[in-house]
C-alpha cells in the first residue's frame, strides 16, 4: 500500500502499480505518508484502518496477469524468481522461465504455481502454502485478496475461508478499497479519478494533462514473443485459471 496524506492507494503486484506509482509521483503534492509495496493496509494501519481516506486498489484479467507475471518473472526485481531458484535451483529455474519457448515453458510454469507441493517448496515459510487454501484458490486469487482484505495474515486462511465461494463473500464483505480500476482501461479511468478527485486529494492543478501526457508512454514491460496473452494458453489451461481464479470471473466480469 502507498499512503499518502489524503488517500491511498492498494498496489496488487502486475496490475498497473508501477505506472500508478510514477504518476502519483508527478500529480501529488507531498511525498507518502507510509509506503509498504504489495502489502495490506492492516500492516501499516493496524488500527485506524482507512482513516476516513479514500482507497483505490487496480486489478487485471487473470489470464493475462498469469502471462504477465511470467514473462517478466526472470528479472532480479521478481521475488517469486528468485524463490523458485532458492527451492529448486538453476536448473529447474531455466525450465519454467525458458523465454524463447513460451509454448512450452509457461504452461510448466503455470502448472507449477497451482501445485500446492511446488509452492510449499518454493514459498517456504510463506503463508499461501500452509493456508489450507490451495484446493481451490489460485495464486493470483490469493495475492489479490492478501493486498484488499483487512489482517490477511489472520483471516486469509482456513478456516475463515473454505471455498472460492466463502473467498468472494469474504471479498464483498471485507474488501478495503472504494475505487477499483482496471488494467485494461487503466489510462483512462485513472485519468477521469483525478479529474473528479483531484482538488480533494491534493493533486496539483495540471495533475490531468500530466497524466494524459504520461498515458501515450504507458507500455507493458514484459518481455513477452507471443501476440496476445491468449496465444500462451491451451483450453485445459485456459480451464485451469477459469477454476482456480473464478474470484475474478464473478466479482469483476472477466472473460478469456
Amino acid at each position: 500500500m502507498i499512503e499518502y496524506e489524503k488517500f491511498i492507494y492498494l498496489d496488487v503486484y502486475k496490475t498497473g502499480s508501477t505506472h500508478i506509482s510514477f504518476l502519483l509521483k508527478k500529480i501529488v503534492e507531498g511525498k507518502p505518508v507510509r509506503q509498504n509495496r504489495h502489502a495490506p493496509l492492516t500492516k501499516a494501519r493496524p488500527f485506524t484502518w482507512k482513516g476516513g481516506k479514500l482507497v483505490f486498489a487496480t486489478v487485471r484479467n487473470p489470464w493475462d496477469w498469469y502471462v504477465s507475471m511470467w514473462a517478466y518473472g526472470h528479472t532480479v526485481e521478481n521475488p517469486l524468481y528468485e524463490h523458485i531458484k532458492q527451492g529448486f535451483g538453476q536448473e529447474k529455474l531455466n525450465e519454467l522461465y525458458e523465454m524463447d519457448n513460451p509454448t512450452v515453458a509457461f504452461p510448466k510454469w503455470l502448472r507449477a504455481m497451482h501445485d500446492p507441493e511446488f509452492l510449499g517448496r518454493a514459498l517456504k515459510g510463506h503463508r499461501l502454502p500452509s493456508s489450507g487454501l490451495m484446493p481451490f484458490m489460485g495464486f493470483y486469487t490469493y495475492r489479490f485478496m492478501r493486498v484488499t482484505m483487512p489482517y490477511p495474515e489472520l483471516f486469509l486462511r482456513r478456516p475463515f475461508i473454505n471455498s472460492m465461494d466463502g473467498a468472494i463473500a469474504a471479498h464483498r464483505k471485507w474488501k478495503m478499497y472504494d475505487v477499483l480500476m482496471r488494467s485494461e482501461t487503466l489510462d483512462q479511468e485513472f485519468a477521469d479519478f483525478v479529474r473528479q478527485h483531484g482538488t480533494a486529494l491534493g493533486f496539483v492543478d495540471r495533475a490531468a494533462s500530466i497524466v494524459d501526457k504520461h498515458s501515450e508512454k504507458h507500455k507493458n514491460v514484459s518481455k513477452r514473443t507471443l501476440q496476445t496473452y491468449r496465444d500462451y494458453y491451451t483450453d485445459e489451461l485456459r480451464d485451469l485459471v477459469a477454476t482456480r481464479d473464478r474470484f475474478f470471473i464473478d466479482l469483476f466480469g472477466y472473460t478469456f
